[in-house]
């Protein structure tokens, strides 16, 4: 019997009443008998393991990770929760461990002896969980710096690395990882660094540990983050982004600022000892998004922005560019920018350009025409096509708007 068990069962006997702990996910931590108050609920989170549905939904709009006073929650009738819960916080200084639940029934209270039999009860599994959590940050930290290394400029680090973490039971059962690099849109929001990470760690670690368990790890830096998860080839790409939303999901329990403004890019599969060439590619992929202001985007899907990223500075000096760019193409209504970029996006197909920009052909024609009327460059030259397309897709970098949509 672990800790947490005893002592959910020493209350749960001097109480006559049936005691559950779970962690901040609402996951079982322990639990003791039932002396014939268990609720379906409370039989189905024995065999699950878990507090799922509308009960967790529930539980989290009132605010559970931040509850820090004994507090009654009523019945709610729904999935099985017939029967009121005590719910007494368990809490570090660094924040919520879990919750203990008594179950009450009917009108029944705890009289004031059995609260302060709950209270020492909550404050001593408070002391192991905090324990327990200090031993898991110390072995995560111990991953932490394995996976930095991972991404060491020299061969034999990283080979060391990805056979330390082998042998610490990480990516044992994988031919291949993935990273997910995670960068933040805009500054980061004012909250000490240190807080900023303890929020990441504890939402990457929730994100992940149903999930991939061991199949994944995850470091976290003053200004940044990453996930590394490991696949056998088998790995649909969208679960990638399924996972991010996890993370931006746990992130909001804590701080709704910073999962706003969360940005995540997704590398390739790789080997384990290659794994800086996945991140290296994540990292791009990560400020793509920040730039185009999507929360996910996935490298091996975008291999013109990522070439450009690899090959363009982030910022180009305008005194560099050409006249005819700066004076002459830039010169030219949004308008006509706009059905050009359509255009050269479509492959030269007018009537593409035409249904995305709910324009009539015609209206296609005489823009494109004038276009090239006013400016001298020509769409059917390939020359002048790669010219346009290169600068419509970097011009940002100088400082330029983007393009609006066009109203249909």
């Amino acid at each position: 019997m672990d800790a947490i068990t005893d002592l959910a069962e020493r209350l749960a006997q001097k109480l006559r009443r049936s005691v559950a702990v779970d962690d901040t996910d609402l996951r079982l931590l322990g639990s003791s008998t039932h002396f014939g108050d268990a609720d379906p609920l409370r039989l189905t989170s024995l065999a699950n393991r878990r507090i799922e549905g509308p009960v967790r939904e529930a539980t989290f709009a009132a605010g559970f990770p931040h509850w820090r006073t004994p507090r009654r929650g009523r019945a709610l009738g729904v999935d099985g929760h017939e029967h009121d819960r005590m719910a007494f916080p368990l809490r570090s200084r660094y924040g919520p461990l879990g919750v203990m639940w008594v179950i009450l029934l009917g009108e029944d209270e705890l009289s004031g002896e059995e609260t302060e039999l709950c209270l020492a009860a909550a404050r001593d599994m408070e002391r192991v969980l905090a324990r327990q959590r200090r031993d898991e940050t110390e072995s995560a930290r111990e991953v932490e710096t394995l996976l930095f290394t991972l991404l060491s400029d020299r061969e034999r680090d990283r080979a060391t690395a990805a056979r330390d973490l082998a042998d610490l039971g990480y990516f044992e059962n994988t031919t291949e990882v993935t990273a997910l690099a995670v960068i933040g849109a805009r500054p980061w929001p004012a909250r000490a660094a240190d807080e900023r990470a303890d929020v990441l760690r504890e939402a990457l670690r929730q994100a992940v540990r149903s999930r991939w368990d061991r199949s994944a790890a995850f470091a976290v830096a003053e200004d940044h983050a990453f996930l590394l998860v490991g696949g056998r080839g088998r790995t649909v790409r969208s679960e990638y982004a399924g996972l991010a939303e996890r993370v931006v999901t746990e992130v909001a329990r804590s701080d709704a600022g910073l999962a706003q403004r969360l940005r995540f890019g997704v590398g390739s599969a790789v080997g384990l000892a290659d794994a800086s060439r996945s991140y290296d590619r994540a990292r791009t992929a990560a400020r793509i998004a920040v730039r185009e202001d999507r929360t996910v985007v996935l490298a091996e899907e975008r291999p013109l922005e990522v070439l450009l990223e690899a090959a363009v500075r982030p910022e180009i000096d305008a005194a560099l560019i050409p006249s005819l760019i700066t004076g002459t193409v830039q010169s030219q209504p949004e308008e006509s920018l706009r059905t050009v970029a359509c255009f050269l996006d479509q492959a030269g197909s007018v009537a593409r350009t035409s249904e995305i920009l709910h324009l009539h052909r015609t209206t296609v024609y005489y823009r494109l025409r004038l276009f090239e009327k006013e400016t001298g460059l020509s769409l059917d030259d390939g020359g002048d096509r790669f010219l346009l397309q290169l600068w419509l897709a970097v011009r940002d970098r100088a400082g330029y708007p983007p393009l609006r949509s066009e109203a249909p």
